[in-house]
């Protein structure tokens, strides 16, 4: 998540531990979400976007990494 990057370090574990919490899952299973969540229903998008905005994080730009998929 981009928007990870444009916090200071010692906000980081707080907006990491408000996605967990959010997500209600465990550490591990939100770095494997955070890479492998193709697509992501919308009120988890929704619901991390509002907790990035808590830290001044307001584009979606700044919170995801967007990118085409390919079509074969």
């Amino acid at each position: 998540m981009p928007g990870l990057d444009r916090i200071a370090k010692s906000e980081y574990n707080k907006i990491q531990a408000e996605i967990i919490r959010f997500l209600g899952c465990s550490k591990q299973d939100y770095y494997r979400k955070r890479t492998c969540y193709p697509n992501i229903p919308a009120h988890i998008k929704e619901g991390i976007e509002a907790i990035f905005r808590q830290f001044d994080i307001n584009a979606p730009d700044q919170v995801w990494e967007i990118w085409d998929s390919e079509m074969e």
